[in-house]
């Protein structure tokens, strides 16, 4: 690369005070005549202000990047329990109704799905089939009146009709059963139990055994 101070000695000078070609600078540069690092003289050439490195520091070594919360903690991330996800595999919809403790109900009420009593029911309770529902009298659980459900669980107090053909009636040691029991399979495990057993085969669509 030549470079001279002017246009040459022919071309019209520069308005510039003093003019380079009166002093007479007419002689040609070259970039070799510039002053160099000695580390860019011994890397052979000059090195661009990316290519230099800090002291201390690797070329190659990666970037540093502010790193920040990527990720939410493990606390929060939501885990469903395995019993939940093997409902959910299977394409059916998970529905789960709770009468909580303290509350009362009167009259008659058809539930779609499983169905919690922890309070107070005066009337009838019905899951309708072919659903497999499941009724569950906690031990606050008081039932004035029948039960109609594919499975049903108590272990507080029922007053009626346990109506469960085709499947299970389970009473637990606290439950305290007063009426009849409909069932193809029964479960007493110390209840105190004073109702009237009627088994019903699984085959014989509500007909007595």
């Amino acid at each position: 690369m030549m470079v001279r101070p002017c246009k040459g000695l022919s071309a019209p000078c520069a308005p510039i005070n003093p003019c380079r070609c009166s002093t007479g600078l007419d002689r040609v540069f070259d970039v070799n005549d510039l002053p160099q690092d000695p580390e860019d003289t011994a890397a052979g050439g000059l090195m661009d202000d990316h290519q230099r490195t800090q002291p201390g520091e690797l070329q190659d070594a990666p970037p540093k990047v502010a790193l920040g919360h990527t990720m939410p903690e493990v606390g929060r991330v939501p885990v469903l329990a395995p019993s939940l996800q093997g409902l959910a595999s299977q394409g059916g919809a998970l529905r789960h109704s709770t009468l909580a403790r303290g509350m009362e109900f009167s009259g008659a009420a058809v539930v779609v799905g499983s169905l919690t009593v922890a309070g107070e029911v005066t009337g009838q309770l019905s899951l309708p089939a072919p659903a497999n529902g499941h009724v569950t009298v906690t031990e606050t659980g008081v039932v004035e009146g029948d039960i109609s459900a594919r499975n049903i669980s108590v272990l507080g107090r029922t007053n009626g009709l346990l109506d469960a053909p085709g499947g299970k009636v389970s009473l637990h040691g606290t439950a305290s059963v007063t009426g009849r029991i409909r069932y193809t399979h029964l479960q007493v495990n110390g209840a105190d139990l004073n109702a009237q057993l009627e088994r019903v085969r699984a085959d014989a669509d509500g007909s007595a055994g």
